[in-house]
Parts: C-alpha cells; structure tokens; sequence
C-alpha cells in the first residue's frame, strides 16, 4: 500500500520514522553517553526536517495548481 502514495506522502512517512529514530538516538546519548559533546541524534534530526521540508514545498505546490 505504501507504493500506492504519492511522493510527498511518502516523504512524510520517511520524517516520522526519522523522528522517531532520532528520539531514540537521543534519548541513548543522554542516558549512556551525557559528557560526549557530538550527539548522532543532530544527523538524523536533520535528515528529518529536509524530508518534512521537501514534503511540505512539494503538497503546498500541489495545492497551488
């Protein structure tokens, strides 16, 4: 069923598992790691908001046309 949704769609699926994998990372640093500066969270956390970024530029001008 997922291949039947169109690619913004698609992408908002990718954001919510990208959130959800950085909570986790994070919440893994914070509880085993707290004094080491570079949290791997950042990586996926950005990862996330270009996926939700892209979804949303791409919804909104399909809803223009």
């Amino acid at each position: 069923m997922l291949w039947l949704l169109e690619i913004h769609q698609k992408l908002t699926v990718v954001g919510v598992v990208l959130l959800v994998v950085t909570f986790l990372i994070n919440y893994y640093h914070q509880e085993n790691h707290p004094d080491i500066g570079f949290n791997y969270a950042y990586i996926t956390g950005v990862a996330m908001l270009i996926a939700f970024s892209i979804s949303f530029v791409m919804f909104t001008k399909n809803q223009l046309k």
